[in-house]
């Protein structure tokens, strides 16, 4: 019978590493991060939720410690906070997506300590299992050693994997914080722009209602002012139009007599031709008067000298009789035979005279 080999001493339980396939750290985990890996940006924005098989297995099936899904614990809530860059603006303001991320971290906080105490509870269990295994099959614990120190090789290599990834996530994290500030001032600036066009926008509805209460006032005086106005022009018509049959009556009445007036004129430029025919014979008959006249004139120029002449010899011949007279003053009657001839003969003339004149105006119609 051999010799039974001294039991290997227990190696001091390996660092919990979450790697890519260990219990704690699921399919999910990384298929998260080779998405945030490739999708970049908006792919982290779109995937802050971490999967239901990154959460720790919790169950314990018998001695052996092996489980599974089917001892899963029941799943926790998503831990990570969705990115500040996915909030929608939409009726959501800052202040509440702070509150929103500030319970989220809180609940991931407690989630953590959970996983923690469960973590210091399944090191316990293995630690136990591992003195179990060395005491009963210590061959099988150097092979379990080896095998655990070439999963533990490999685990490290895909930690290493994985913390690339988380290194390059956070980065990628760090970038959207930085666009989240950025999109905050942003949205910050947009509030109070907002808040500075709804002030103005309210001034605006405030003095287009005041505008609108001056233009109903302005239209009732303007309708106002067209009603009287159209009275106003009714009653100006009106009397335009009385005026108007005044006019209308009047111009007939002119009519009437510039008709008249025009007859009248007829009439008054015939009896003009008329008279200016009797005109035209009377200054006929006044030039023959005036040359008889002259006429008449020259011959009682030549017979006013013939008169004097004629007065002359009498006023000799009276000389000569009163000359004679003396002798002749004792004959009776000698006086009135001296002075008869010559008044006679003066007489005559004058009377002569008298009517030729008389003829010449009866002949000439003059007064």
């Amino acid at each position: 019978m051999a010799a039974r080999s001294p039991p290997s001493q227990l190696p001091p339980p390996p660092a919990r590493h979450l790697g890519p396939w260990s219990p704690r750290v699921g399919r999910g985990a990384v298929a998260h991060a080779v998405r945030s890996e490739t999708s970049g940006p908006e792919g982290a924005a779109r995937e802050g939720v971490v999967d239901k098989s990154d959460l720790p297995w919790l169950g314990e099936e018998g001695s052996e410690g092996q489980r599974g899904p089917a001892g899963t614990a029941p799943a926790q809530a998503p831990l990570l906070s969705a990115p500040t860059g996915s909030m929608r603006l939409e009726g959501i303001s800052v202040e509440e997506a702070m509150v929103t991320r500030t319970q989220l971290l809180e609940e991931e906080l407690s989630s953590v300590k959970e996983e923690l105490a469960l973590c210091q509870a399944d090191k316990e269990f293995v630690w136990s299992l591992w003195k179990r295994l060395q005491v009963t099959n210590p061959d099988v614990t150097q092979a379990v050693s080896l095998v655990v120190e070439r999963e533990k090789r490999k685990s490290e290599a895909k930690d290493r994997k994985v913390l690339e990834i988380l290194q390059v996530k956070d980065a990628k994290i760090q970038e959207l914080e930085q666009r989240e500030s950025g999109l905050t001032q942003e949205i910050n600036d947009l509030v109070k722009r907002k808040i500075a066009v709804d002030e103005e926008n309210d001034f605006l509805r405030k003095e287009f209602s005041d505008l609108q209460k001056k233009f109903k006032e302005k239209s009732q005086e303007v309708k106002e002012c067209v009603q009287i106005k159209e009275e106003q022009n009714r009653l100006v018509i009106k009397n335009l139009k009385e005026e108007n049959e005044k006019l209308s009556t009047h111009c007939a009445d002119l009519l009437n007599e510039l008709e008249k007036l025009r007859k009248q004129e007829a009439h008054w430029r015939k009896e003009k031709f008329s008279i200016d025919a009797k005109v035209k014979a009377f200054e006929d008959n006044l030039i023959e008067a005036r040359q008889e006249i002259e006429v008449s004139q020259s011959k009682y120029n030549a017979l006013s000298l013939e008169l004097n002449n004629k007065q002359t010899e009498l006023m000799q011949k009276d000389m000569d009789i009163t000359l004679v007279s003396p002798m002749d003053c004792s004959l009776p009657g000698s006086s009135v035979l001296r002075d008869s001839p010559g008044k006679n003969t003066g007489a005559g003339c004058h009377a002569l005279l008298q009517r030729i004149f008389s003829t010449k105006e009866s002949n000439l119609g003059l007064p």
